[in-house]
């Protein structure tokens, strides 16, 4: 059985849309709950016209969508979990693509697509996880993998459930989504299918329109997935570790940059270079920087 998962927060003008596509995609005897997460506007009411169809569960106060998330899975029946955020929505086969993976090899626990971004006010449109990451991801999903970034989204896989639960579930933090694909990466055994499954939406309240604080709670992210994994580098070697937190590190003095400024991008930099002393391009901006250059990428 299938147990789909959608966290609501003041969700309503996306989420009549939301729920429509999980119900045309679900499988026979699978059920949808929806964790609304303290909305103040007319989440509740569109919610009640899905009641002969969708569980609901209420929050009094916004706990953010991984607890959300969490909370839906604590009430959930089903041995396989799916995930779709409100604002977004799923596409042809974003559940029997994925269930068919995991029903031909019992071994693998979570099975995960890729999706489609839309951008709101516009007609541009683009993989989610670009061709280059693609094609490297076909090959294999390990944590070396995630390290690049965060390309395990929740609107896209489908996970056992108790290897959910013996992940932990998602964390309360921001950028949840890149701490669970980290975790399952290095614990599990996941497989990823280059389709297509959900689709997108990026408009002005989404968190990774936010550049400059996206990039930080990135890093921060990495930082704290490093400290409490010490096992990581037998994964993987420490020389990766330091590449992927000089990456980020670099992608922070990059918006400094952009934002004028230029201290605390020099900063971040010269940490940069200090863990990837290999780096030109590190050192390259560095310089660029200490002379009073205009930053570019």
């Amino acid at each position: 059985m299938l147990s789909v998962v959608v966290p609501a927060h003041d969700a309503a003008p996306y989420l009549a849309a939301a729920l429509d596509s999980v119900l045309a995609e679900l499988p026979a005897g699978s059920e949808v709950i929806v964790v609304d997460d303290a909305s103040h506007d007319a989440t509740p009411e569109i919610l009640a016209r899905y009641a002969d169809r969708v569980r609901v569960v209420h929050h009094q106060t916004a706990g953010g969508p991984g607890r959300a998330r969490n909370a839906g899975v604590a009430v959930a029946s089903g041995d396989v979990l799916a995930f779709l955020d409100a604002d977004d929505l799923a596409l042809p086969g974003r559940f029997t693509t994925l269930l068919e993976l995991l029903d031909a090899d019992p071994a693998l626990e979570l099975a995960f697509g890729n999706g489609i971004k839309i951008y709101e006010g516009s007609d541009r449109v683009r993989p989610v996880i670009r061709r280059a990451y693609a094609r490297r991801l076909r090959a294999r999903v390990g944590v070396s993998e995630m390290l690049l970034g965060s390309w395990l989204y929740p609107q896209a896989l489908c996970v056992r459930t108790d290897a959910f639960h013996r992940l932990g579930g998602f964390a309360p933090e921001p950028v949840e989504d890149w701490d669970f694909g980290l975790r399952a990466a290095l614990r599990l055994k996941v497989r990823f299918v280059d389709v297509p499954v959900f689709a997108y939406r990026q408009h002005a309240a989404s968190l990774t329109t936010k550049r400059l604080e996206f990039v930080h709670l990135m890093l921060s992210l990495l930082e704290r997935f490093v400290r409490s994994n010490p096992d990581l580098s037998q994964h993987v070697g420490q020389t990766e570790i330091d590449r992927a937190l000089a990456r980020y590190e670099a992608r922070a003095a990059q918006q400094h940059a952009r934002s004028g400024e230029r201290d605390a991008a020099r900063t971040l930099l010269r940490r940069a270079v200090g863990r990837d002393p290999w780096s030109l391009r590190y050192r390259w901006r560095l310089m660029k920087l200490q002379l009073g250059l205009r930053p570019t990428a």
